[in-house]
């Protein structure tokens, strides 16, 4: 805990010393870290989905997080705030059920490992802002650790939530179904065990209701994200071929951040799902499959090294590496990177 808040101190930090403070540190910090797509989530706790004009293609962001972000506010908090509070603290809940998960399969040292690396890896700034990445990350890994310990209910109920925040909560589905199976033999209440596996779906169940209720079809955020976001089912070797094209004619900055990065990031989920099916549990391997499918299959890799966050299996996997050099070079090489995107990212560049 005290290493999760201290990365976030050095956050916070480094952009308000390179950016600046004017016309006060409060006031910096959302200028900084309220953009891209965090403004999106405010609008629509603010405001909820628009049924016409360029605020109707908001409904293509899930409504959770949004939800969350209008419930805190009503205690008096700004909407900004009210986000970043939200990410934070899922962040550090995220933090502690990671070295929970990856200490009931190994060391507390490995654990230790995992979680220190997944706060210092180069895209945890997206642990500070304002979006759903902690949110996120609490929900799934909390239903991971559950399932771990065959609560079953409360794996499938959280499950939901994390569906109901991201389209990657889907994920969760292939995992939980695997995970129930190896634990058969085991099984008290069968019933339990089957509707935890069904809960993930609902998240995606009230997204779609949502999508019916406000524009009067349950599919229309897949129209939106293909006209108006670009997103559409593609083989992988499609964002594969834009990632390396995006390094040779795009600006220098972006050479790094949507050239070279993504295709470091589109690799990284394949390796990690690969070695996932050789050193982790059958249910990791799924999820981790399913995850690169739902991250790859795309015509860009945009946000794949955001997405990384999500990735729990390459956290056990690396809290695994025992060799103090390769431990101490992959902290300094994540760090420097974390500091560089977030000083980019607090500065309006994109940075994932």
């Amino acid at each position: 805990m005290a290493l999760a808040l201290l990365v976030k101190l050095a956050i916070a930090a480094v952009g308000l010393a390179i950016v600046g403070t004017a016309p006060d540190p409060v006031t910096a910090l959302a200028s900084q870290w309220i953009h891209w797509d965090a403004p999106h989530y405010l609008s629509i706790a603010e405001f909820g989905y628009a049924r016409s004009g360029d605020l109707r293609n908001l409904i293509a962001f899930f409504p959770l997080y949004p939800a969350l972000i209008q419930a805190l506010a009503l205690s008096g908090l700004p909407l900004w705030v009210a986000a970043i509070v939200l990410n934070n603290v899922g962040g550090l809940l995220a933090t502690i059920l990671l070295y929970e998960i990856a200490r009931s399969e190994g060391s507390d040292p490995a654990a230790f490992r995992a979680a220190v690396l997944f706060n210092v890896f180069p895209t945890g700034y997206f642990l500070f802002n304002g979006y759903t990445e902690g949110v996120f990350g609490a929900f799934a890994f909390g239903a991971v650790l559950a399932a771990r310990r065959e609560r079953w209910l409360l794996a499938g109920a959280l499950g939901g939530l994390a569906a109901a925040t991201r389209l990657t909560g889907l994920a969760l589905v292939p995992f939980l179904a695997v995970e129930v199976w190896m634990a058969r033999r085991r099984l008290r209440r069968v019933g339990e065990a089957v509707l935890a596996v069904l809960l993930p779906a609902g998240g995606l169940l009230v997204y779609l209701a949502v999508n019916w209720l406000v524009l009067g079809d349950a599919l229309a955020f897949v129209q939106v994200q293909r006209d108006h976001w670009y997103h559409r089912l593609s083989a992988p070797w499609v964002g594969l071929s834009e990632a390396i094209r995006g390094i040779a004619w795009r600006a220098p900055w972006e050479k790094i951040t949507v050239g070279a990065s993504e295709l470091i990031g589109g690799v990284t989920v394949y390796v990690t799902t690969a070695f996932a099916a050789l050193r982790l549990r059958p249910a990791d391997a799924a999820y981790a499959a399913v995850l690169t499918v739902l991250t790859t299959f795309l015509p860009f890799w945009l946000s794949i090294p955001r997405y990384l966050l999500a990735m729990f299996p390459l956290f056990l996997l690396l809290g695994r590496i025992r060799s103090l050099a390769v431990q101490v070079a992959l902290t300094a090489v994540f760090l420097t990177s974390l500091l560089v995107f977030s000083v980019a990212f607090a500065r309006g560049f994109w940075a994932f």
